[in-house]
């Protein structure tokens, strides 16, 4: 190795397992083939079942790795990435970005490389994925994530056959927790009241609620199509009643709170005739199709001062950023 040649950045690997052990153990043969191998990989086993095992028992794993795990109650998507985040950093070894995945997503073997390779490239990005397939390899499941007006944010050709059609690199809204490259130096400014992902979301939306930040901070979002991935999705449109209805309801609540959360006073005013009208859908699906979700409303509300809270705090870190900027 000469002096010129470039050295590979160091990533860790945290899974996010909840009761899904040959699902993990696929994610995790899919870590080990990494043509780049991670420094650390930390599985995050989310309330572990009684005499299950433990969740690395007979899994491949990356070579020279140090691999480890960390059993915690459920707390949602959102609290155990925190835990996942956390415990990388705890483990002291220095590593220049984190890949958060859950255990339904299989990896191909460049797609950390091809991440590495894209983000290093461009140092204002904080956060970063790649293309999603569906379990049959030939379906979209997520190219990044766009925002529409209707602030409904939506995967980019989820469920359209890939032709190639997302096949450029590209800076993009959002990116789908399920593979989510997070640059490490980042991590202090995305977080918010010490919290990278917001807690009071337990699941659903806290991904693009991260990425909202990211991008009212002046931090890139990239989706890169040559990092590769399969995902098991849990929630697709067919199946929407396979959901439990509790997570239905954070679901819904938490488009409120992100919004309330990001939204800049400029645009919320400027488009209020498409929220309205939006809203009014929402409620008329929710009480002829759906309505165990109803009580979200009221979940909402409860914690709307906690996220106008965080409103402000968001407000203050623009305001510091841009002043240090000057």
């Amino acid at each position: 190795m000469t002096s010129d040649t470039p050295v590979a950045p160091r990533y860790a690997v945290a899974v996010l397992h909840y009761r899904a052990r040959d699902a993990l153990a696929r994610c995790l043969a899919s870590v080990a083939a990494q043509s780049a191998a991670p420094a650390l990989v930390c599985v995050v086993d989310i309330d572990p079942l009684p005499g299950a095992g433990g969740p690395l028992d007979g899994a491949p794993l990356a070579a020279g790795a140090d691999a480890f795990v960390v059993a915690m109650p459920n707390r949602g998507y959102a609290g155990a990435a925190n835990r996942a985040l956390a415990a990388v950093a705890a483990r002291g070894a220095r590593v220049d970005h984190v890949l958060l995945l859950t255990a339904d997503v299989a990896l191909e073997p460049a797609f950390a490389a091809e991440l590495a390779r894209a983000v290093e490239a461009r140092p204002d990005v904080a956060i970063a994925t790649g293309k999603l397939l569906r379990a049959d390899g030939a379906t979209i499941d997520s190219a990044g994530i766009r925002l529409p007006l209707h602030r409904r944010p939506r995967d980019r050709g989820s469920e359209e056959p890939d032709r190639g059609q997302w096949d450029r690199c590209e800076r993009v809204f959002g990116a789908s927790g399920a593979a989510l490259w997070l640059r490490a130096s980042a991590l202090d400014a995305l977080a918010l009241e010490g919290e990278v992902f917001d807690e009071d979301f337990f699941m659903y939306h806290e991904d693009t609620d991260l990425a909202w930040r990211a991008r009212r901070l002046g931090l890139g979002v990239l989706y890169v199509p040559d990092a590769r991935a399969r995902h098991e999705r849990g929630w697709k449109r067919s199946g929407r009643f396979d959901v439990p209805v509790a997570l239905r309801r954070h679901s819904f609540k938490n488009h409120y709170l992100q919004w309330i959360k990001n939204e800049p006073l400029a645009t919320l005013v400027l488009g209020l005739p498409v929220f309205l009208g939006w809203e009014v859908l929402r409620l008329g699906y929710a009480c002829l199709r759906d309505p165990d979700v109803l009580p979200a409303y009221g979940q909402a509300l409860r914690l709307a001062p906690r996220a106008l809270a965080k409103r402000r705090a968001l407000a203050r870190a623009v305001r510091a950023r841009r002043a240090a900027r000057r």
